[in-house]
């Protein structure tokens, strides 16, 4: 019979992550976290540097006049009431780091508890097939107990050994992958807010200032008196609508113009006002959008997105800011090391 040269796991080490992750490898090998000093100084520079570049990027500013003018038609949200586009792009750059931080630690552990969880099932099988040789050689040899039937007994034992061993360190290694899980969220939706607020606020300055810029200097009393004309055309045949005038039960067939507001209350005249200004707005906007080029655009790259890593929890799955709490203090609770709590 030949002897199975099959050896079992080599035995392995928990020894805690820069940020608090456990982490098994082989007892017999020397490890050494990516995380160390040397690399944690160099990150928090590259860090830094990123933040003071992305802060320093070149953004169009518009004139203060023009930031003070109150549009009808633009919405202006508390981001870009608040801040100033500086402002922004140096808290996306923090919520970027933090974030990319946070889930690349989940990503370390929940590899690593994928990879105990396979050892463990390799590791079953491998004593169910010493367990399952031993008891063949040992009926083949009449009840002898062998070389072989020692061996594979002993090969059994060291599998279930290297099997209960790992199931312990799953134990400890599981609540610590859901901790990082909810942390990695928390990060993933305030990055996500503060994007928001960033594009909003960058959007808006760029809008104004590139606009700003389109019509600086712009001087032509022909493009000024053909706009005065556009809107007093506008102006003519909303007021000779007849449809929209039979709202006010006017008979506007005579086409008299701008003559009908005297046949209107100061109500129904602001109302009328009103809707020649957009049709006058909508006009020029027209205009403009049909000049415009019509290639695509790409989002600077610090206005992007990141897309979620697999090990991510979905957007619905943690519950509320409440229950998230709740679950972190339970967590914690049964976690042998908390990150960034438990101290050495």
């Amino acid at each position: 019979m030949t002897r199975s040269t099959v050896a079992p796991f080599a035995a392995l080490t928990f020894i805690p992550a820069t940020w608090g992750g456990l982490m098994a490898v082989p007892s017999s090998t020397a490890w050494s976290h990516p995380m160390t000093a040397a690399n944690a100084q160099t990150t928090t520079m590259d860090n830094s540097t990123m933040i003071t570049e992305t802060a320093t990027a070149s953004i169009s500013q518009p004139s203060q006049r023009l930031l003070n003018v109150t549009f009808d038609y633009q919405p202006t949200t508390v981001a870009i009431k608040a801040m100033t586009p500086e402002k922004a792009q140096e808290r996306l750059a923090t919520a970027r780091i933090d974030y990319l931080d946070k889930r690349e630690r989940l990503r370390q552990a929940s590899d690593e508890l994928t990879r105990l969880e396979k050892t463990v099932t390799a590791a079953e099988t491998q004593e169910q097939q010493a367990a399952k040789s031993w008891r063949k050689a040992f009926l083949e040899g009449a009840g002898q107990q062998g070389k072989e039937v020692r061996y594979q007994q002993k090969q059994a034992g060291q599998w279930r050994i290297e099997a209960e061993q790992k199931r312990e360190m799953i134990e400890l290694l599981t609540p610590q992958v859901e901790w990082f899980k909810i942390q990695t969220q928390v990060a993933q939706e305030e990055f996500q807010r503060r994007l928001s607020a960033a594009q909003e606020v960058i959007t808006h300055h760029t809008l104004l200032a590139e606009a700003e810029k389109l019509f600086e200097g712009l001087e032509s009393d022909a493009f000024r008196a053909s706009l005065k004309g556009l809107f007093q055309r506008i102006t003519d045949d909303l007021c000779n609508n007849v449809g929209y005038m039979t709202r006010y039960n006017l008979d506007v067939s005579s086409e008299p113009g701008e003559r009908i507001f005297t046949s209107l209350n100061d109500q129904e005249a602001r109302e009328v006002r009103c809707d020649i200004r957009q049709r006058q707005y909508a006009a020029l906007g027209e205009l403009m959008w049909h000049l415009l080029p019509k290639t695509e655009t790409q989002q600077p790259a610090t206005l992007k997105g990141i897309a979620p890593l697999a090990c991510e929890a979905n957007p619905n799955e943690l519950g509320t800011t409440l229950a998230r709490h709740r679950r972190l203090v339970e967590l914690e609770a049964t976690m042998e090391y908390v990150p960034g709590k438990t101290k050495h």
